[in-house]
């Protein structure tokens, strides 16, 4: 979605109503000019001229409207000219067909287009003159009072319409500000979770090629050209970046693996372990398995592990792979006839099936399932099933309330509703007071508007929440049935002038539910009180007149209640579209923003990782790749270490800095055995979180390494955990200079150091907390 969505859609509806509204008034003047002109020839020449321009300004804003095209300006300058012509010609002729409801008609539509399109004070200067000029036109025929009485429509519209633009347009601009906030908050959250997947398919990557390719350089015995293998296929995946949703990409998980490749990753693992070549048998289906490349990568890196495994541990003398399956999933199966192992057994510092098995399966939504017992081999099955799609998030399916796409569109829909209904409810009330009176019998429908209005109130304050069905045909029926019977009260000449104010009295309380309830229910009960007016007008037409002469009269009064339908019905239908397509739009866009965030921040964080490691790792693997290495046992030798340096990295993930790492590496070289045991409270140490503080940990073994006498050993424990947290040292022989820097650094934390002739200790208690998003120390088991 791009910004500005709202903002334009809430424009949309503004003029779309309008279109709406111009389309009732042009059927209506339309039948009046021609009925005028059937029954009085051109005696009217002015008001039929007006009459023509009305409807056809009328007809090319509908148009125009409902293309969301009306320009401002021009527009409402021109429907203030034809305003102003229509009640020259008035004030002029004076026909009596042309009720004050009609000439209203034309102000509404010039007052409307000048308050919520022209804006400003020249929007408020034209929508008074077009008042002040219906006022003088109807001076002479209706007196002050009947004059000013006359524009309480248009006045009470100019006034919605000033209300209701402004607070649309600012719930367009909060919705857009809202949306741009809420697809950041997806962005940052999609990059911290990309961060963390990133980190464990690296930590898996170094575990499974690069310490292959570091075992395979470090034992005897390896061929060189398996040697040169592992080393180029440690490089290839350090190198290449992390596998993706890369639009189309493939990979055949069939073709991969072929007897060759499968023989070759289980001779290799054989051979680093000094134990016999097994035997290798693939069952693959015969036409390929192609699958998204990120999936087919993961499995294909998980199965592989399994033969190294295999390979390693087993001392199997057979080793089957099997694979079926289509686009939508897949089962693939690694069995030997070796040793086994109990899987209950497996050390926690064990990375193989805990990290580049199972969980490189769980974070791609498969699982591994490992099935071994001491003496009956192991085998290891792998299943994946594309998930199903959230048809919610990625199109237009899934069913949504009314209130939610409103919400979507507008926000707190009472405000808009206030500003069009409360002003309508005001005038009517006035008028009611004003004419109930000065007709007998119809005193008695005061108490029923204003138990009408009070209904309308009540209705207003909860829509934000939704109306129910049985309160809106309720309320309905009330409206619509008092509405009615007021024609037999009333004489029938009342139907013209404001004597039938009850007609008009429902309209607010129909605009209301035409917004938030369906529009059948609204539409039935207008068709209910048109049809009851229809009929009774055709009945009792006034003295002297014809059923279709009291018909043509009786329109101002039968378009009151549809004209506010109608503008409701537009901005309701269209607010609803509009936040329909805004949800759509933005679960759409958000799905990318996630996707594209998490693309760049498991490519960052890769090129983090990787040049950490630089020069570290990758020379090493690059010359061995290449066949020039030089002397054996200084390749086994650099292996080992770098081996160990490996652990570390895996065990210490963003701990370790290069001055660090050079540190560690140097004690090593001059024979300090560095032991790390890094351990957490659930399988998932990742997940679980702990109170681990990477800074205390480096400072620790800074401490015990920097410019002390190199030990004979140190031990480094840690306890990863929920509840509690905390750090061990252990350094052989003791040192008072290693004591006294650890107390440095541990200085103001809970923590203890002792030193003795034969060893240094030290031990700091941290208190344990829930996992943070981004959080760069991540023990692994």
């Amino acid at each position: 979605m791009i910004p500005g969505t709202y903002r334009f859609g809430v424009e949309c509806a503004l003029q779309r109503s309008f279109a709406g509204l111009a389309v009732l008034f042009a059927a209506v003047w339309s039948v009046v000019a021609l009925s005028l002109a059937a029954s009085s020839g051109t005696r009217y020449p002015l008001t039929l001229g007006s009459s023509g321009l009305f409807v056809l300004l009328l007809a090319a804003t509908a148009l125009r409207g409902r293309r969301t095209a009306v320009s401002g300006r021009p527009d409402a300058l021109l429907a203030t000219g034809v305003a102003l012509a229509v009640h020259a010609a008035y004030a002029v002729e004076r026909p009596e067909a042309v009720s004050v409801g009609l000439r209203c008609m034309a102000t509404v539509a010039a007052v409307l287009l000048a308050v919520g399109f022209l804006r400003g004070r020249a929007g408020w200067a034209a929508a008074l003159l077009v008042l002040a000029a219906q006022v003088a036109a109807s001076l002479r025929t209706d007196g002050v009072f009947g004059a000013l009485e006359g524009v309480w429509p248009a006045a009470a519209s100019a006034l919605a319409a000033a209300a209701l633009a402004p607070v649309l347009r600012a719930a367009g601009l909060r919705a857009d500000d809202a949306v741009r906030d809420k697809l950041d908050a997806v962005a940052a959250a999609a990059r911290a979770q990309a961060e963390r997947r990133a980190q464990r398919e690296f930590q898996r990557l170094l575990h499974d090629d690069v310490g292959a390719a570091l075992r395979a350089a470090a034992r005897p015995g390896v061929p060189a050209e398996e040697q040169r293998s592992q080393a180029r296929r440690a490089v290839a995946g350090l190198t290449s970046g992390p596998a993706g949703p890369d639009g189309d990409a493939v990979v055949d998980v069939a073709a991969r693996l072929g007897e060759a490749s499968v023989a070759s990753v289980v001779g290799a693992a054989a051979a680093s372990a000094g134990s016999g070549v097994p035997r290798v048998t693939a069952d693959l289906p015969p036409g390929g398995l192609v699958l998204p490349r990120e999936v087919g990568e993961a499995c294909l890196r998980a199965a592989t592990e399994a033969l190294r495994n295999a390979g390693l541990y087993s001392d199997a003398t057979r080793v089957r792979v099997r694979l079926r399956g289509d686009a939508d999933g897949l089962t693939l199966t690694v069995s030997d006839d070796g040793v086994g192992f109990s899987p209950d057994r497996v050390r926690p510092a064990s990375l193989g099936l805990r990290r580049s098995v199972r969980q490189c399966m769980a974070d791609l939504g498969g699982s591994a399932e490992v099935i071994s017992a001491p003496g009956r081999g192991t085998t290891v099955r792998l299943r994946w099933r594309r998930a199903a799609p959230d048809r919610g998030a990625a199109g237009p399916s899934r069913p949504r309330g009314r209130a939610e796409t409103i919400r979507a569109a507008i926000g707190d829909v009472r405000r808009p509703l206030a500003a069009v209904c409360l002003p309508f409810l005001a005038v009517m009330g006035w008028v009611a007071t004003v004419h109930a009176p000065r007709t007998p019998g119809m005193v008695w429908y005061l108490p029923w508007y204003a138990l009408l209005a009070v209904a309308t109130g009540l209705l207003l304050a909860r829509a934000d929440r939704g109306v129910g069905g049985r309160a809106a045909l309720g309320w309905s029926a009330f409206a619509v049935c008092g509405s009615v019977s007021s024609l037999l009260v009333m004489p029938a000449e009342g139907i013209a002038d404001y004597t039938s104010w009850p007609i008009g009295a429902v309209t607010p309380l129909l605009t209301l539910l035409v917004t938030v309830r369906p529009r059948w229910e609204v539409l039935l009960a207008l068709a209910c009180e048109e049809a009851g007016i229809i009929v009774l007008t055709a009945s009792r037409p006034p003295a002297g007149t014809t059923a279709l002469d009291a018909m043509v009269t009786a329109l101002p009064a039968l378009i009151a209640p549809v004209m506010g339908v109608v503008m409701g019905g537009v901005i309701g239908r269209t607010v609803t579209r509009l936040g329909g397509a805004v949800l759509d739009a933005e679960a759409t866009r958000t799905a990318v923003v996630a996707a594209e965030s998490a693309a760049r921040a498991r490519k960052a964080q890769h090129s983090r990782q990787l040049a950490d490691l630089d020069e570290l790792v990758l020379p090493f693997l690059r010359v061995l790749a290449s066949g020039s290495a030089g002397d054996l046992g200084e390749v086994r030798g650099r292996a080992t270490r770098l081996g160990q340096s490996l652990r570390d990295e895996l065990h210490l993930s963003g701990v370790l800095d290069r001055p660090l790492r050079a540190l560690i590496d140097a004690a090593r070289g001059a024979g300090c055995t560095v032991t790390v045991h890094a351990y957490a409270e659930e399988d998932d140490g990742a997940q679980s979180g702990g109170g681990v503080r990477p800074d205390l940990v480096r400072g620790m073994l800074t401490a015990a390494l920097d410019g002390q006498r190199t030990p004979d050993e140190l031990v480094l424990s840690i306890q990863y955990g929920i509840r509690q947290s905390g750090v061990s040292l252990l350094a052989t022989p003791g040192d008072p200079g290693r004591a006294a820097a650890l107390r440095g650094v541990l200085a103001g934390e809970r923590a203890e150091v002792e030193d003795s002739p034969g060893l240094t200790w030290a031990e700091v208690d941290l208190p344990g907390r829930a996992a943070r998003p981004g959080e760069p120390f991540r023990p692994q088991h």
